[in-house]
């Protein structure tokens, strides 16, 4: 009972006013909760067991923090900007999508820290996206809500899954953010449930991935609609991030059954640990995973082999096909003959080996996943303390010709803005 109390005083106060990124996470990471593992998907959620004084305390923070905003507002009568003084610049806190751009231009998806990073092709790392108070227009200004999965259209328009908002915002090459208006084929306007996965396919339409229930088809004109994904053999799906080939097939990523340790909100039912393809037919195909969680089957056919909570996908210029196996804290390959390697990762969950070889390197569920053109695999690896700020993840990356693994981008790295 007071789980539930604590849960609904501190969303109430937090949705009088709309708190930054920064704040609203150390409110969140300030309440009692249990040790959490890896989140299993960006639910805006977080498990609460604590007792009445903790409970108290969480609720006096989260009114405090609220009405102090209300009250510099009130004081300045103006406008909070996106990047105010009163907000200190953070570095990446906990990075989820991937997706890399032509000219070698990497985006990252920064869940906890409510923003979209830019690491140029010089090495430093800007806001693409986030970080304000704002609605549509300039995307600095913009505020999204915990973004998970990327991709770029062919003009270079930036894609972002806000998961728990229900919704997909388009950055134009202008800088410009605005909410994707999503439509059925009568009109009407279709309410997305958890996006997560994002990718185009030869057609130009894209493909959404929902963690919580469907996968659409979306045309260029906003009509979506549903995939028919009912062939597969069971367990049901619980899908989640998603990538093109060069042909414009469709690969999703299906996850592994989630596991909820607050016991106040829902699961998936489902979770296969599989990848799946959908065609130019549109149908589904199974290309790798028994609907079994686990680990085993390197070195043989990737439809015979198990893996454990398989999440962002990426296909090199030779059409082999990368992706984060997090649970077995692992990057596995299937090349084009459909057998499986592991390419990073030795099992163990950790943060080692950078100057090395990926193969002996520790990773630690890693998800987001792109692929340059010149061969070099950023992936997001991410720590269990995913909604603990003070416990930031990074953004590694293999250079697929050497095999040496390195980290990019981590907590201390700066930002600009």
């Amino acid at each position: 009972m007071m789980d539930e109390f604590v849960r609904s005083e501190l969303h109430e106060a937090l949705d009088v006013e709309p708190t930054p990124a920064w704040l609203r996470a150390r409110v969140m990471a300030s309440l009692p909760a249990v040790e959490r593992g890896r989140h299993r998907l960006p639910l805006g959620t977080f498990g609460l067991r604590a007792d009445w004084a903790a409970g108290a305390i969480a609720v006096l923070l989260a009114v405090a923090t609220v009405a102090s905003l209300i009250y510099i507002r009130a004081a300045t009568h103006a406008v909070v900007p996106a990047h105010p003084k009163l907000m200190p610049v953070v570095s990446l806190l906990s990075p989820e999508g991937v997706v890399a751009a032509p000219d070698g231009s990497v985006y990252v998806s920064d869940f906890l820290g409510d923003r979209v990073l830019k690491l140029r092709p010089d090495g430093k790392v800007a806001v693409a996206a986030g970080g304000g108070l704002g609605g549509d227009g300039p995307a600095l200004r913009a505020s999204l809500d915990h973004p998970v999965g990327l991709a770029l259209d062919r003009q270079g328009n930036l894609y972002v899954a806000d998961a728990p908002g229900n919704t997909i915002r388009r950055v134009d090459t202008r800088g410009n953010i605005s909410t994707l208006a999503v439509r059925s084929a009568s009109g009407g306007e279709i309410s997305l449930t958890v996006p997560m996965g994002l990718a185009f396919d030869s057609a130009g339409a894209l493909w959404v991935a929902e963690y919580y229930g469907d996968v659409l088809q979306i045309a260029p004109s906003g009509v979506a609609s549903t995939v028919d994904t009912s062939t597969l053999p069971p367990p049901q799906s619980e899908w989640g991030y998603a990538a093109s080939d060069a042909s414009g097939d469709v690969y999703i990523s299906d996850r592994a059954h989630g596991v909820d340790n607050s016991s106040i909100y829902a699961v998936a039912p489902g979770g296969g640990c599989r990848i799946v393809r959908f065609g130019q037919d549109v149908k589904p195909t199974v290309i790798a995973g028994t609907g079994v969680c686990g680990f085993s089957g390197d070195g043989g056919p990737a439809v015979k082999a198990q893996l454990g909570d398989p999440n962002g996908l990426a296909f090199d210029a030779a059409g082999n096909l990368y992706f984060s196996d997090a649970n077995n804290h692992r990057i596995r390959r299937i090349d084009r003959a459909g057998v499986i390697t592991t390419v990073a990762g030795t099992g163990a969950a950790g943060f080692g080996g950078d100057g090395g070889p990926a193969q002996n390197a520790q990773l630690q569920y890693p998800f987001g996943m792109g692929i340059t053109r010149s061969g070099l695999l950023y992936f997001s690896d991410m720590t269990c303390q995913c909604w603990d700020p003070q416990v930031p993840g990074s953004v590694r990356v293999i250079d697929l010709g050497t095999g040496v693994i390195r980290t990019v981008i981590d907590g201390q790295t700066p930002i600009l803005t």
